[in-house]
Formats: C-alpha cells, sequence, structure tokens
C-alpha cells in the first residue's frame, strides 16, 4: 500500500505512517461561493453586453409589431402560464402575511403586470434588447466599475478556494489530525490519539449529502473532546479507515495489557506503573514568589490552580486606591492647616490598618480559592479567611463537558474561566474562575479524563485478578487446593506408605510390587504430559505475540 501524499507540512514520528488523506467534498467550495460566482457571472455579462454595443428598451419611431411575432407569442405563452399558476394557487392558498416576500400573489401579479407590459411595448414598437457596435460604452466609469467587480468577485472565489483546498483530515497509526488554515487569518491544528479515540459517526441524513456522497465527519474520544470534519469527500472511507486503526491498536494492546497484568499482580505481585498525563499549562509566576505560589502548583499527585495574581492585583486596586484618596485627603488637609499632626499620625495608621486588613482579606480569600486536579477527582474548595471552607468534589467519570469563557480584556491579560459540567450524584457545575491559560487548562483536565477513562478497563482487570487472588487463598485456607511442594509431599507419603505395607516379598526382592510402580509410572507420565502441554501453550502464545507485534498497522 502506498503512503498517501501530504498536502501540508507534518513532523511524523519514526514509525509513523499515513494511511489517508481526507478532504472536503466540493460541494462545500460551491456553497462558500455561490454568491461571488452568481454576481461576477452577473457583472462580467453587463460589462460585456455594454461593450459590444447593448442596450435595453429602446423605442423605435413609427415601428410596429404584430402580436403574432414570434418573442411576443413566448412573452404571451408565459403570460398565461402564470396566470394559471396564480389562479390555481388562489383556489388552495393559505392565508398568510400580506408581504411582498411571503404572499405569493404578490409576486404573480408583478411577473404578470412585467410581462404585460414587455408585450404592450413591442407592440408599440419598442425593442426589449439591442445590441449595436456603434454605442459600444466597453471603457465608460461604468464598465470599469463592473470590471473591478467582477475581479474582486473572481478573487474571492480563489480565496476560498484555496482554504478548502488547505482542509484535510489525515489519519496515520497513532493519531488523526484535521488541519484547517484560513490565509492571513488563522492556521488550526487538532488531533486525537488513535488510542484515545472511543466512537466515530457519520452524519449523511440530507437527500444532497446521500446523492453527492459528502458527510460530517464526528470523532469523540474518551475525554469531552470532540473533533468534527464537515462536508467530508468519502466519508464512509474515512470511518473504516480510523476503525480499522483503532481496531489494529486494541488488538496488539490487549493481550500484552492483560499478560502483564497476570506477570506483575499474580507471579510477580509487583504495584501497577501508570504515567502521569501530560501537563499542558506553563506555572505563571509571581514577580515576588514569596507573596503569590506558582499558578499552577503541580505536584505528584495532583495540579492545584488558583486565580491569576493578575487578576488579584485587579481585586487590589480598591484598598490600594482607597488608600491612596485617603493620603491625598489628609495631605490637602495639612497644607491648609485643618488638621494637627498627631491626629494626621492616627488617621495615617488607621488608614494603613485598614485598607491593609482589607487588601490582606482579599488576598487570602483569593489564594486558597483552589481548583484541584488528581488522577480520578476533581475538587473545588473556596476557603475564607481565617477558617471556613466549603469543598465540592467529583469523581472524573461524571465530568460530560469542559469549556472555557474569555472575555476580550482577559485575553489581553492571559486568564480565562473554565467550566466543567458534571452529572450523576455530583451534578452542577465547576467553575475555575480568571485561572491562567484557560485553553491549556481545559485541554489537560481533558487529558487527565481521557486518562482515567482509558484506564478504566485495566482497573476493571485487575479488580477481577484480586477478586481471583483471594478466591484461590481461600481453597488454600479451607484445604481445597494444595500447592505443588503439599502436593508433591504428600504422593511420597502416599508411595511411601504403599512401599512399607507391601515390602513383604517371599523371594527377598526389595523392588516395589507392581500395583505402586504402576501408580507412580501413570503419574509421572501425567505430570510430564502436563509439563509439555504448558510448553507448547507458552510457546504458541509466545509466537503469536511476536507476529501480532510484526505485523503491519
Amino acid at each position: 500500500m502506498t503512503e498517501p501524499k501530504l498536502p501540508i507540512p507534518l513532523e511524523l514520528e519514526p514509525d509513523e505512517q499515513v494511511f489517508l488523506v481526507g478532504k472536503r467534498h466540493w460541494i462545500e467550495l460551491l456553497q462558500s461561493s455561490l454568491v461571488f460566482l452568481v454576481i461576477a457571472v452577473i457583472t462580467a455579462a453587463i460589462a460585456l453586453f455594454r461593450a459590444a454595443g447593448g442596450a435595453l428598451l429602446i423605442m423605435r419611431e413609427g415601428v410596429t409589431r404584430p402580436l403574432t411575432d414570434p418573442i411576443n407569442i413566448a412573452l404571451f405563452t408565459l403570460l398565461l402560464v402564470l396566470v394559471a399558476l396564480w389562479a390555481r394557487g388562489e383556489a388552495k392558498k393559505q392565508r398568510r402575511k400580506d408581504t411582498p416576500w411571503r404572499n405569493p400573489d404578490v409576486l404573480y401579479l408583478l411577473a404578470i403586470f412585467a410581462l404585460g407590459a414587455a408585450i404592450w411595448f413591442r407592440l408599440s414598437g419598442g425593442e426589449l434588447i439591442v445590441i449595436d457596435p456603434t454605442y459600444s460604452r466597453a471603457g465608460d466609469a461604468i464598465n470599469i466599475v463592473l470590471s473591478v467587480t467582477t475581479l474582486l468577485m473572481l478573487a474571492a472565489v480563489a480565496y476560498l478556494y484555496n482554504d478548502w483546498r488547505n482542509d484535510v483530515l489525515i489519519v496515520t497509526n497513532r493519531r488523526v489530525i484535521y488541519d484547517e488554515e484560513t490565509m492571513f487569518i488563522r492556521h488550526v491544528r487538532q488531533q486525537i490519539l488513535i488510542d484515545d479515540i472511543q466512537q466515530v459517526n457519520v452524519r449523511a441524513d440530507t437527500y444532497q449529502a446521500t446523492l453527492f456522497g459528502y458527510g460530517k465527519i464526528i470523532i469523540r474520544s474518551f475525554s469531552p473532546r470532540t473533533l468534527e470534519f464537515d462536508f467530508a469527500a468519502r466519508p464512509r472511507e474515512i470511518e473504516k479507515a480510523i476503525m480499522d486503526q483503532v481496531r489494529n491498536l486494541r488488538r496488539r494492546q490487549e493481550p500484552d495489557l492483560l499478560r502483564t497484568l497476570i506477570e506483575n499482580q499474580v507471579y510477580g505481585n509487583k504495584p501497577q506503573q501508570q504515567s502521569a498525563p501530560s501537563v499542558q499549562v506553563r506555572a505563571q509566576r509571581f514577580p515576588l514568589p514569596a507573596l503569590y505560589p506558582p499558578n499552577p502548583e503541580i505536584f505528584p499527585d495532583r495540579i492545584v490552580w488558583r486565580p491569576s495574581w493578575v487578576y488579584v492585583l485587579i481585586r487590589l486596586l480598591r484598598p490600594l486606591g482607597g488608600f491612596a484618596i485617603t493620603m491625598v485627603v489628609l495631605a490637602l488637609l495639612v497644607q491648609f492647616n485643618l488638621i494637627d499632626g498627631v491626629t494626621v499620625t492616627l488617621l495615617v495608621f488607621a488608614a494603613l490598618l485598614f485598607f491593609g486588613v482589607w487588601g490582606w482579606w482579599i488576598r487570602e480569600a483569593l489564594i486558597h480559592d483552589n481548583y484541584i486536579l488528581t488522577r480520578t477527582d476533581i475538587i473545588d474548595i473556596d476557603r475564607r479567611p481565617l477558617g471556613p471552607e466549603n469543598t465540592r468534589r467529583a469523581q472524573l467519570s461524571a465530568i460530560q463537558n469542559i469549556s472555557f469563557d474569555v472575555s476580550f480584556v482577559e485575553r489581553l491579560l492571559g486568564l480565562g474561566t473554565v467550566v466543567v459540567e458534571t452529572g450523576g450524584a455530583a451534578g452542577g457545575k465547576f467553575t475555575f474562575d480568571h485561572v491562567p491559560d484557560p485553553r491549556g487548562v481545559q485541554a489537560t483536565i481533558n487529558d487527565y479524563l481521557t486518562d482515567f477513562r482509558k484506564h478504566e478497563k485495566e482497573r476493571q482487570l485487575r479488580d477481577s485478578l484480586a477478586l481471583l487472588k483471594q478466591y484461590d487463598q481461600l481453597q488454600r485456607e479451607h484445604g481445597e487446593k494444595m500447592d505443588r511442594a503439599s502436593f508433591e509431599k504428600a504422593v511420597e507419603e502416599l508411595v511411601g506408605r504403599s512401599l512399607s505395607r507391601n515390602s513383604f516379598d517371599p523371594y527377598g526382592s526389595t523392588a516395589p510390587n507392581g500395583a505402586v510402580y504402576t501408580e507412580v509410572e501413570t503419574h509421572m507420565r501425567r505430570m510430564a504430559r502436563q509439563a509439555r502441554r504448558r510448553a507448547t501453550i507458552r510457546a504458541l502464545r509466545e509466537r503469536m505475540r511476536r507476529r501480532n507485534h510484526e505485523q503491519p498497522s
């Protein structure tokens, strides 16, 4: 299978292979550029018509035409058709608002009137369309405006074509990449790892989509993150390519996962090692770290966000401004000798105390407004100064949607509010107010949620293994099962007792009797067959595992 050619620059991993490059259907380009195309065609036709000497509604003196003129007959026939349609609509019409755009009677009457006027005009000697090269107006101002308009419309169509051509959906054996580039405006690239894909839907629920063969690709991950590719050409082929890669990856991963779990937790009794999800935010640091900790604080087992120090400074403007105004007022009072020095000192001390406590209260309230993310939970802690605390907690499995809200001013300051919607018993909204880099916070929560849901099956397998281990231990404690050492010891004791009971031989022979010898030999052969069967099964499993790893994706 030849690898498709990439239409965009893309860095691939050493073992990453591109399987399909999906593009938008031409119907999307037609819909987006139809208005510009129509305007370009109309303006170009009018400009060419005027350049060729064309004119409309020219009256010829002393010229008359009979009703049997071919053009008059065509116009009269069209007039009769419109009258018939209008009469038919009158018989079945429904009451509608009497506006020109919503009442079809008005449109019919206007069209009938226009056709009647055209027939009368031609009967009087007029001509609807006249082309006379002597009246060419190729270079006048109107034609220049029409030509410039045509060129602008064609330039808009070319811009839309370039935008349409650069929108692609790339499927590799590691990820699905959606790349959308709008020239001079923006460049958006989204991706979902194959390991994170949970569901792929194709929406082609209109007759146009079925007729022309396009649809909307919706790729859902284990988290609320969704990748959508509208007006996709060959949507079923794209869906099949994605799901093939998902199945191939699951087929390679599941036997290895089960084998590793059994080796580590049944035979090796090792704790399961899990790599932490990626943290897609950078810590924001206050110029004086002693006054405000890094945001977020990243610990091995949790991430702690709090409102940005920029927002804290904005909230502190009120006590700082109040203190400044107080100082200005006191300075004016001293300047005009309206207050003595002792009173000024007392007022300055009182202002420092009041506004200082006010500022400290604001800082303490915001610095202890914590939003915590762990491998399993999301926690919102609102702790007021001097003790009162309100804590809300929800499991990651309850998250239904993650969004962020950023105003124009917040975008300039680099902060925003992240909203996490949850369902179930912990239903409600968790709001991360005024945190730095809200887009990175959303991406990090998405990654933690993806990791949580992706390892949910692994946790179920571990629980099943723990249950089997407990059941095996109880069987041993109740004497329902013996380990290998106890079994071999019991066999030795049984053989020894058999030899002791049958050791008397009238001929002085010390060899065991036939029954004991047969029993021991049968047992040894059975153990040998079981050992060969286990060795064969291990060899077959190892061969299948190597084959799954070596086969191409």
